[in-house]
């Protein structure tokens, strides 16, 4: 692969990461002929990187996040269209998108010489239209998109449509669609399957479903999945994007789910599996 010499640094700013730490590894990036690189409104809060720092701006070779796989999802955002790889400096909890771990910087060197990998991870588009087909909301996601209750325990009831096909009238908390990536996260806490990130296909979770014959379904990659007739019940419904936006749902609203033409591209510096990395995050 072809050496990186331009890295974008983005440290999670909320998250007690010492400065220090930050400095080491601007320093050592630079020290090895790297130019490194901060996001605009980095730039004030970063200043104390001094000459560590080659360049503001909003492009590069990689982006280096420092934090957990949500400060991973979060750059996918902000990096959303740019075609920017990501890796990642784990200073969060499980890390199942983190590649390098605080004591594994020596790794980062793998970048410099070429000796990396590319992995491509799908995401989901999700739209909001009212009952006049008019647009009310658009999302694009790594995680998962979820329709869920608010804060009144009460169940909210719609129907899931397939390629115009109604398999299932849903009473529940809610519903996740989750991409491969995002089957270990809120997806698994809720009882979905574990979809290798490789794989071309999404899956809905229902969240504490009322009906023991409502389960897990796997579509594949190019599934258009449509949520019609929500009834709330009395409770209040949103549609969450990635942890990070809510839309609230309104009757006669449709919610429609599928492939995204983005993709997040991640930098694997490291020998593990998906198998092994899962066995051991799930044995911690």
């Amino acid at each position: 692969m072809k050496p990186i010499t331009n890295i974008l640094l983005i440290p999670n700013t909320v998250k007690a990461i010492p400065e220090e730490s930050i400095a080491a590894i601007a320093s050592r990036l630079t020290g090895q002929g790297c130019r490194v690189g901060v996001l605009p409104e980095y730039a004030e809060r970063l200043s104390y990187l001094g000459g560590a720092v080659s360049y503001t701006g909003e492009s590069g070779d990689a982006a280096l996040v420092l934090g957990g796989d949500g400060s991973i999802i979060e750059a996918s955002h902000r990096l959303l269209g740019r075609d920017i790889p990501i890796i990642g400096i784990n200073y969060g909890h499980v890390g199942f998108l983190s590649e390098i771990g605080i004591g594994e910087l020596h790794l980062l060197e793998r970048l410099l010489t070429g000796n990396y990998a590319v992995e491509e991870r799908m995401m989901l588009d999700a739209q909001v239209t009212d009952e006049r087909g008019s647009v009310r909301g658009t999302f694009t996601v790594l995680n998962d998109v979820v329709l869920t209750n608010g804060p009144v325990s009460r169940l909210i009831s719609f129907d899931v449509f397939c390629g115009g096909v109604r398999f299932e009238t849903c009473r529940a908390d809610g519903m996740i669609a989750a991409t491969p990536t995002g089957s270990t996260a809120y997806s698994l806490s809720a009882g979905g399957p574990v979809l290798d990130p490789s794989l071309e296909a999404f899956c809905l979770t229902p969240i504490c479903p009322h009906t023991l014959s409502s389960r897990p379904v796997i579509f594949r990659g190019d599934a258009v999945i449509r949520y019609t007739n929500i009834q709330p019940n009395g409770a209040s419904v949103y549609l969450n994007a990635d942890g990070r936006e809510d839309l609230a749902i309104r009757e006669g609203d449709t919610v429609e789910v599928r492939r995204s033409a983005h993709v997040t591209r991640l930098l694997r510096v490291r020998e593990d599996s998906f198998l092994g990395v899962l066995h051991a995050k799930l044995s911690q």
